[in-house]
């Protein structure tokens, strides 16, 4: 058997796989290979670049005086000032003379207290003046005056007035026998009173001044009831004074 050249059978072979290629399953095309990758655009122009809001801006502090949390809304209200009837006693803390019950007189007192006053407050410079009455069992009888005035000076004119109208009462006021102007120790303020009787009453008078209020007290009986060994006109002014 002769032996076929190598030549030859490399020739018939590249046909064989030719002849396959043409007329038999053609072969799967290959991929094409991927060039290099380039942007998407549309045909209406490029995207616009999307925009972000605006950073909202940091909401300002008002000041407006008012405090949250454990403090109060709003800002303190001045204190108000007490007025002049808050310095009147009750029938109750009127001191008693002789174990008698006070009353409050439906009646205010009017005009001037005491047998040496010669007007009321209000003609030595009050501005504002409210008074209280009381009555007791056996013709006992008791008033208090307090007024305001302008200011404090004007409050210690008016009780040089009244310490005035005092030193001159016996000359003026006819069977009066005043006694000598005392100083009483008192909570707050300037205090000092006097006894005195005209005609068959004695009386004790005590004068408070505290800031630019001027408070007046007396206490009248007959002369038989009036205590001897104390005076409840000057702890009636003590009790006064602790309402300042």
């Amino acid at each position: 058997m002769s032996r076929v050249p190598l030549a030859v059978v490399s020739l018939v072979t590249v046909l064989a796989i030719s002849a396959c290629g043409d007329g038999g399953t053609p072969d799967r095309a290959a991929a094409p290979v991927p060039g290099p990758s380039r942007p998407h655009t549309s045909a209406a122009g490029p995207t616009p670049t999307p925009t972000t809001d605006p950073t909202p801006p940091a909401p300002t502090t008002r000041h407006d005086g008012r405090h949250h949390g454990r403090h109060k809304v709003g800002s303190l209200a001045p204190r108000t000032r007490s007025t002049a009837d808050a310095h009147l006693l009750e029938a109750d803390r009127l001191p008693s003379v002789g174990g008698r019950t006070w009353t409050v007189d439906a009646k205010p007192a009017e005009g001037a207290v005491g047998a040496c006053q010669k007007t009321d407050l209000a003609t030595i410079g009050a501005v504002e003046a409210v008074s209280r009455s009381f009555t007791a069992a056996d013709g006992l009888a008791a008033t208090q005056v307090v007024a305001r005035f302008a200011d404090a000076k004007s409050a210690w004119r008016a009780h040089q007035v009244l310490t005035a109208w005092r030193d001159d009462c016996e000359s003026r006021v006819a069977r009066a026998e005043i006694g000598p102007l005392e100083p009483i120790t008192v909570h707050t303020g300037t205090a000092d009173g006097y006894r005195g009787s005209v005609r068959t009453r004695a009386a004790g008078l005590g004068i408070l001044r505290s800031g630019d209020y001027l408070t007046l007290v007396e206490v009248t009986a007959a002369d038989d009831r009036y205590p001897a060994s104390w005076d409840p006109a000057r702890k009636a002014v003590r009790r006064i004074a602790r309402t300042f």
